[in-house]
């Protein structure tokens, strides 16, 4: 078995990985070199920002792929330019999903709980209580929606029930699951935002999930509401979320991930109001999402060395960009 690595942080434990099951590996250092090098390769396994036309073209002419592994959760570069019929997809499953979870239940506290302004006033040593006292919430007895119920969604969920939160789950279908206290389908999110106190936003990138929270639906949330975004920047409509923190008609944004990345110097989100920006580093936290990125590959390797179906399937193939 032949595979072309291009993973940006792990090609070392992921080559040993494959080496250990006798699998013969090629990091390509380049995009010409990954594009060359999967003509005679049966795997790829890549960090999808790599994945572009010019290397769909090369997947479609290599003979013997059948398997692309993603390190990431996210997909969007595959789902934007599509992947071939006969090359079964996968990405890191629930990898990520304990520390981006912490990353937005963490995020959702601040906001809350106004650190940002009570931060920005230490800077001046000024003790604030009079002015930040009346505008610090809490999360006991409120009403968060979860925006996409996946492996991050659901982990979510798991964090907030200890605070007491009603988890309102969004998704394409709305079908039930027991870590929420409701369900509803992505047909019914501006009525479920009307009642929330605040979103955090887990989709993966789509043609249907871009722009999902524009002005229009950022309008339905109550003023005090606020926004959480650990999933990919696009899902937001920013200038909306710009105006509407401006305007005071939203409470606050927590935003890990923004568009484009890094978001530029004169963009009005860094002086909004009560806005947390962290640099896309949810999915950070020592080494964990590591050991379940590679516990997954190798689990994947052995079913695919078995010819039996993968673990952690994402729902692409040759006419998904369409």
């Amino acid at each position: 078995m032949r595979i072309v690595l291009r993973s940006r942080f792990l090609d070392a434990p992921l080559a040993a990985l494959a080496a250990r099951h006798g699998a013969e590996t090629v990091v390509a250092d380049d995009a010409a070199a990954m594009r060359s090098a999967v003509g005679d390769a049966d795997a790829l396994w890549l960090w999808p920002h790599f994945y572009d036309a010019d290397l769909l073209a090369a997947l479609e002419r290599a003979p013997r792929l059948r398997w692309l592994q993603l390190v990431t959760m996210g997909y969007d570069p595959i789902e934007e330019h599509g992947a071939p019929a006969h090359v079964t997809v996968t990405n890191a499953g629930d990898a990520y999903a304990p520390t981006v979870a912490e990353h937005a239940v963490a995020s959702l506290l601040a906001l809350v709980r106004r650190i940002p302004a009570a931060l920005e006033r230490a800077r001046t040593q000024t003790w604030a209580q009079a002015e930040i006292g009346p505008r610090v919430g809490t999360l006991n007895g409120s009403t968060v929606a979860v925006l996409g119920f996946g492996n991050i969604g659901r982990a979510v969920a798991e964090r907030l029930r200890g605070f007491d939160v009603r988890v309102v789950a969004v998704t394409r279908t709305g079908a039930p699951h027991p870590l929420a206290d409701e369900c509803a389908a992505e047909s019914a999110l501006h009525e479920v935002l009307r009642r929330s106190d605040a979103v955090v936003v887990a989709v993966p990138l789509t043609a249907r999930t871009r722009g999902m929270l524009n002005a229009d639906a950022l309008a339905a949330l109550p003023p005090h509401a606020v926004v959480v975004n650990v999933a990919r920047g696009p899902v937001i409509d920013q200038r909306a979320l710009a105006d509407a923190l401006a305007n005071g008609t939203l409470g606050g944004a927590a935003l890990d991930v923004v568009n484009p990345e890094p978001l530029p110097e004169n963009d009005p989100l860094w002086s909004a109001p009560n806005v947390l920006i962290t640099p896309h580093v949810a999915g950070f936290g020592g080494d964990v999402a590591a050991r379940r990125i590679l516990a997954l590959v190798e689990r994947n390797l052995a079913l695919f060395a078995a010819g039996r179906p993968l673990e952690a399937q994402v729902p692409v193939g040759a006419h998904a960009a369409s």
